[in-house]
């Protein structure tokens, strides 16, 4: 039986739509009409049947059961606005990338599922570019993990202030090559540099800076896979906080103005190996502050929607494939932010820092993982009563409710907009006692780091004893 669909949008994107629907048999949705605030549409035999504003009559007038949103450039507020009620009526809703993506993601015009991340409710923080500008646009700027989620989106964003020279550093020369590529596209007032490179490697990073003399750095890189890290204890420390010392020392030694940490909420009273190698990561750039002329602060946050590994897309994928829904606990709530924002406002907090701080971003409420689930089955149309959800049990180290602040971190300050800092920061006597983890874990068993990980980080390694 075919599916009665509505197009919402008429213009030359809908009218893709249309043909990749009309032609494709195996789609099995019949064309219903179009829903646009444009009374001139031509979209050949399919009628006109109202503006946007007519969605919700147009769904039940029509009987209508799968709705495709093809307006690439309608603004954030207004697609939620759709989105939501395409949710309450249950409709198989399907979306087109938004404009930036196309132009800055090199997707092309097809159909994907609605994410979470279209109906997250929340009002986005936009930077002001030009202010932005003033500040950069004489700058060479570094940014580690260039070819990550968040590090791609950071260059992105950067592009638009026109800085003098971006240096894009990766250990993976695929991901590397990609974001190198997508950015010559954007100007030609900045200059591109891709740089492959590991922050392990002392000697190499600076090789970098002697070469291209940063004057801020943007630390992206690490490892943050949960599950992965507690079997790569030696890695975790390596990459995340041995990393994080070379290249603090490197930006110390060539002179840098700021250095901006990436960090996350699992480094506050971390339970996991992960968690634990950033908190220490945290701790070393605080200590680089107190000796240094370099201005370090790192900015902590929690998920960010669309990243690699994040559980978003594995839960749709289940709902559509009609598999169980593994779930680790029904109370499980996390903090949720976009890609987008989260990177504006790691740019925001470097412009505003007087070095030391950790700012935490304001993400608002936490949000149940069991609503992301609901809302992720209405939006395929089907039923939740028909999809089984199982609880498979908090794994190793895992929190039901993750943090944002550290209980030594005592005043929680709004210092601008969706950005907070708190108070609290480590002793320069810490730093020889890190420095012993540093040179020595090679040597060590996997308990023997662990135990000296969590020891240095002031944290707590029951978990292990469960």
């Amino acid at each position: 039986m075919l599916k009665r669909t509505l197009i919402i949008g008429g213009g030359e994107a809908a009218q893709y739509v249309f043909r990749t629907v009309t032609k494709d048999r195996q789609m099995s949705h019949e064309i219903v009409g179009v829903l646009d605030d444009k009374s001139d549409i031509n979209l050949q035999a399919v009628p006109l049947l109202g503006a946007l504003s007519d969605l919700e009559r147009v769904i039940t007038s029509e009987a209508i059961t799968s709705v495709f949103l093809a307006i690439p450039s309608l603004e954030t507020s207004k697609r939620k606005q759709l989105l939501e009620i395409c949710r309450k009526h249950k409709m198989e809703t399907k979306v087109l990338p938004a404009l930036q993506d196309i132009h800055s993601k090199k997707e092309i015009l097809t159909l994907r599922a609605v994410s979470y991340q279209d109906i997250i409710e929340r009002t986005e923080f936009e930077l002001d570019y030009q202010k932005i500008e003033t500040e950069v646009s004489n700058k060479t700027i570094l940014i580690t993990g260039a070819g990550g989620s968040i590090g791609s989106e950071i260059t992105r964003q950067l592009m638009k202030s026109h800085p003098k020279k971006l240096i894009l550093l990766g250990h993976g020369e695929a991901s590397i090559y990609e974001i190198h590529r997508e950015l010559q596209k954007l100007n030609h007032k900045t200059e591109l540099i891709a740089c492959i490179a590991d922050i392990q490697n002392e000697q190499r990073l600076a090789e970098v800076f002697i070469e291209h003399c940063p004057d801020i750095v943007y630390h992206a890189a690490a490892h943050k896979h949960v599950p992965l890290m507690e079997q790569n204890v030696a890695e975790a420390i390596a990459n995340n906080a041995k990393g994080t010392f070379n290249l603090a020392k490197v930006s110390h030694v060539n002179g840098v103005e700021k250095f901006v940490m990436i960090s996350t909420d699992k480094a506050v009273k971390p339970t996991t190996v992960m968690g634990a190698s950033k908190r220490m990561a945290e701790k070393i750039v605080q200590l680089f502050n107190h000796t240094s002329e370099t201005l370090f602060c790192v900015v902590r946050f929690g998920n960010v929607l669309g990243s690699s590994g994040s559980v978003v897309p594995l839960f749709y994928e289940q709902i559509c494939n009609e598999e169980p829904v593994t779930l680790t606990h029904p109370d499980m709530e996390r903090y949720f932010m976009t890609i987008p924002e989260a990177s504006k406002l790691v740019i925001q907090a470097s412009m505003i820092t007087n070095g030391g701080e950790i700012f935490v971003l304001d993400m608002g409420d936490p949000i149940k993982i069991m609503d992301v689930i609901h809302k992720l089955i209405d939006l395929t149309g089907r039923n939740r009563e028909s999809v089984q959800i199982t609880f498979i049990g908090i794994r190793q180290g895992e929190k039901v409710q993750e943090e944002l602040f550290g209980s030594d971190e005592k005043v929680h300050v709004q210092i601008f907009e969706k950005i907070l800092v708190g108070e609290g920061h480590p002793q320069p006597s810490e730093l020889a006692n890190i420095q012993v983890l540093l040179d020595s874990y090679m040597d060590m068993t996997d308990k023997q780091r662990k135990e000296l990980l969590f020891e240095l980080v002031e944290a707590d390694w029951s978990y292990e004893k469960i």
